[in-house]
């Protein structure tokens, strides 16, 4: 199955996918990129309401233009300089891999967030750094956005 085979209103990631979302946010909010306003402000808005907080940070040219700047491959999984914007980079790296609608390269691509994790994840109670201000926290794996993406499904 590819990814737009069923042209879905949007799609919806979570990853623990760097440690340097961590540096920038912590471990009480989750790291959020969106390429369409429409669905970031329905996921923030629905993160908020869950009790579990995300920041948007910035999905621009620079990164992306870094990635596929190569005279070797179509993309590289690569930071511009080091851990320099190393998290705008690897959510940059996913967003290169959402579709066009209907595989067609002239339509716009399916409305799209990632969601870091790697800071959310865990609680103190595992392995984690945070002081558990989040009660999702208390016991190890959080399951963080589970809640969101209930009320995003539930409420639209």
């Amino acid at each position: 199955m590819e990814g737009g085979e069923f042209d879905p209103e949007y799609i919806v990631d979570l990853a623990t996918l760097t440690g340097a979302i961590v540096v920038a946010l912590g471990n009480q909010i989750t790291g959020m990129w969106a390429n369409d306003e429409g669905i970031g402000k329905r996921v923030r808005k629905a993160a908020n309401r869950s009790g579990e907080p995300v920041w948007r940070m910035p999905l621009n040219a620079q990164f992306r233009k870094y990635m596929t700047d190569s005279a070797f491959a179509d993309i590289r999984n690569g930071s511009i300089g080091g851990k320099a914007g190393s998290s705008n980079t690897a959510a940059s790296f996913l967003e290169y891999f959402v579709p066009h609608r209907g595989y067609d390269e002239d339509a716009d691509k399916i409305p799209w967030v990632h969601l870091d994790i790697a800071g959310t994840a865990w609680g103190p109670g595992s392995k984690a750094r945070s002081e558990g201000a989040n009660p999702l926290f208390e016991f190890g794996v959080s399951g963080v956005h589970v809640r969101t993406l209930h009320r995003l499904i539930n409420d639209g």
